[in-house]
């Protein structure tokens, strides 16, 4: 279809694939476009994709990354004929009328959608919405946009299987209940009955604040009370400034700019550096066991972390953590890497938000759902696991259980066509 020449739009229900299909689809695009733009509309998603966001593709950038947009910002917008987008739904109807707008000028096509370029969204209207803030750029749904019907119609590849929960049917139906905020009062009778049930101790916090989440981070790693093992990061921030670099690769990387650690401390891998040896991904959880003395190719030696993986099992991996870079990438063709971050590839993991679990499979889950801001994510908390005796409540509000009309609506009338 895009070899073609058509626009395509990807969604599904949560945990069917989504990212997956556009790995897949990217080495052929590339083959017929090299210049092909690949983003998502967020850092981390971004850099799971080897992109880079829409607003640094487009020159479109936040305070932060202003030095990395040049003039060959314009030559990379103009060169493509493909563009990849991930989470198309955190992106608002202003930001993409404008993103469009933008394309038309600077190809030089003021009557073509997009200025003729074929894109790839991909992403899902039915979890995590784009995030309310102050300005013009707040928003409604990017399909609100007036370059959405020019670009899809009301036609999507519709990805309806599960993968992640497809081994359990009845947690299966119930996620496409909470999914259109119609559960049945038996489900919701049974989700109250896994409240202030006792949760594992390897249980994850999510939480629906960054501040509620590190909070209960701190008091997990002093209440261990062994001793803590700092860790900062070893960063370059290139062209930018100290304060425009530490806040860009804050923003891009997961990795942290200091890091403290003890043994007992539960943590999650933050990257993919791991996978191909030890089939080990990022959001793979498990404990801090000792450190081991490492020198780097300079000759410095320091303590690194050992870690035990929880495999599917109750199995554990054993592996001695490394520092890894984490590279923002710039657009200018002379200078490839905006900033480098080189740290160890560990995030504390007792608690995260429920923003952050983005793209993650998690084995158990403590949810704390008194303070959603947002539609479904309450839906979108519980599709993080593969069944529901994985989820313990520390309270339930059916209410809370909500979903935004408009995006129902949409997803409803879509055309599915088959690629």
């Amino acid at each position: 279809m895009l070899e073609g020449g058509e626009s395509v739009f990807v969604t599904g229900i949560a945990g069917s694939g989504k990212t997956t299909i556009l790995k897949k689809v990217m080495p052929f695009s590339e083959m017929l476009d090299p210049r092909m733009g690949v983003c998502a509309t967020t850092g981390v998603p971004a850099s799971l994709l080897g992109g880079v966001t829409l607003h640094s593709w487009l020159g479109l950038v936040p305070e932060v990354v202003l030095a990395v947009a040049s003039e060959l910002d314009v030559e990379v917008v103009v060169a493509a004929r493909f563009l990849i987008v991930d989470e198309i739904s955190m992106l608002n109807t202003a930001l993409l009328d404008g993103v469009e707008r933008l394309c038309r000028h600077l190809r030089r096509a003021p009557s073509t959608p997009l200025g003729g370029i074929v894109v790839l969204f991909c992403g899902a209207f039915l979890q995590l919405a784009p995030v309310p803030s102050p300005g013009a750029l707040s928003g409604q749904f990017s399909f609100q946009a007036d370059v959405w019907p020019m670009l899809f119609c009301p036609r999507a590849v519709v990805l309806t299987t599960a993968g992640r929960h497809g081994a359990y049917a009845g947690f299966s139906f119930l996620l496409l209940h909470m999914r259109r905020a119609e559960p049945t009062l038996s489900e919701e009778e049974l989700l109250r009955s896994t409240v202030e049930t006792t949760a594992p101790d390897e249980a994850v916090y999510l939480y629906s604040t960054t501040e509620a989440a590190k909070v209960r981070n701190y008091k997990c790693l002093v209440s261990v009370e062994q001793p803590l093992v700092t860790f900062g990061a070893e960063d370059d921030y290139k062209q930018l400034s100290d304060r425009h670099g530490k806040q860009l690769l804050a923003d891009y990387t997961k990795a942290e700019y200091e890091m403290k650690l003890c043994v007992g401390a539960v943590v999650l891998l933050a990257c993919n550096a791991y996978f191909h040896a030890h089939g080990l991904s990022a959001g793979a959880r498990g404990v801090v066991i000792g450190f081991y003395t490492s020198a780097d190719k300079r000759g410095k030696s320091e303590r690194l972390p050992i870690v035990d993986f929880l495999l599917p099992a109750a199995a554990r991996r054993r592996l001695f953590i490394k520092r890894e870079m984490f590279c923002v990438t710039s657009l200018s063709a002379r200078e490839k890497e905006a900033a480098t971050r080189r740290q160890v590839t560990l995030v504390l993991a007792w608690a995260m938000t429920i923003h952050k679990a983005q793209g993650m499979t998690l084995d158990t889950v403590v949810l704390s759902l008194g303070r959603v801001f947002t539609f479904a994510m309450v839906y979108f908390a519980f599709s993080r696991v593969r069944r529901l005796q994985d989820v313990f409540l520390l309270s339930f509000d059916a209410s809370r259980v909500s979903v935004c009309r408009r995006a129902l609506e949409f997803q409803d009338r879509l055309h599915r066509i088959t690629p």
